[in-house]
């Protein structure tokens, strides 16, 4: 995937770059061996150049075309008047991502492993890592919670709140995550380490695009420029389902 940089030199002069690399991260690095400290690195212009660097290039065409394909049959669908597709209830969707509601609620939901939807350890485990890219409330636990856990199915009650509703169906298919790498020859003590891993990694990235906007804001750049890069970076973390950083305070 291809990138565009920014850096200035010791006069004070701003330099523009293009550089091709897997990750942004992976440009700042390289970049940095080369003794170029960058403040600004962006996905170069071009639908393509952005899909290859979320799916490679040739899985990125596949997909592309796929696109497309599923386009012309929507369009032919609509000509034959057949009824639209209903989509999943957000609330009720297993995938994990930010959580819609209560901010307080949903602050308190994560500090405690949602201890107040699930009451045994096992579901609090693995709702400590159904939100993208934050701190696990619950961070250990034993195959023998888990075990149990998968023996489970925690329903949605009339009840529930908005945040409830959601926790359940993420853990939900957390579980068939689960049972699809057991299924796989995985253990459940790998798949345990394996969820604190990619949380690490999002946490990581989270703090890392976070301190890149608040770098640039103080970097004296215009703030078209520091608004630009905000709903870029933003950008990546929607795409991976990891809560947005706020505009900083520029200087």
């Amino acid at each position: 995937m291809k990138f565009t940089y920014q850096y200035k030199t010791s006069d004070g002069e701003r330099h523009t770059g293009t550089y091709a690399a897997r990750s942004r991260s992976a440009v700042y690095d390289e970049l940095r061996a080369k003794g170029i400290k960058a403040f600004s690195v962006e996905p170069a212009p071009g639908f393509l150049n952005r899909l290859s660097g979320l799916l490679g290039w040739r899985v990125g065409l596949i997909v592309l075309f796929a696109a497309i394909a599923i386009v012309s049959s929507l369009a032919y669908l609509r000509e034959k008047n057949e009824p639209p597709v209903v989509e999943e209830d957000v609330f009720l969707a297993a995938s994990r991502r930010q959580i819609i509601g209560d901010t307080a609620i949903i602050e308190a939901g994560i500090k405690s492993g949602w201890s107040d939807v699930f009451p045994e350890e096992g579901e609090r485990f693995l709702a400590s890592f159904a939100i993208p890219g934050v701190p696990a409330g619950v961070k250990t636990t034993n195959v023998a919670e888990l075990e149990a856990a998968l023996k489970r199915k925690v329903a949605i009650a009339p009840d529930d709140s908005m945040e409830a509703k959601q926790i359940k169906s993420m853990v939900e298919g957390m579980k068939d995550e689960l049972r699809r790498y057991l299924s796989k020859g995985g253990t459940i003590l790998g798949y345990g380490e394996r969820l604190v891993e990619r949380q690490e990694q999002e946490l990581s990235y989270y703090r890392r695009i976070k301190e890149e906007i608040e770098t640039a804001a103080k970097s004296g750049i215009p703030d078209a420029e520091v608004e630009a890069k905000w709903k870029s970076c933003n950008a990546e973390l929607r795409n991976m389902g990891i809560k947005l950083v706020p505009m900083p305070e520029q200087e």
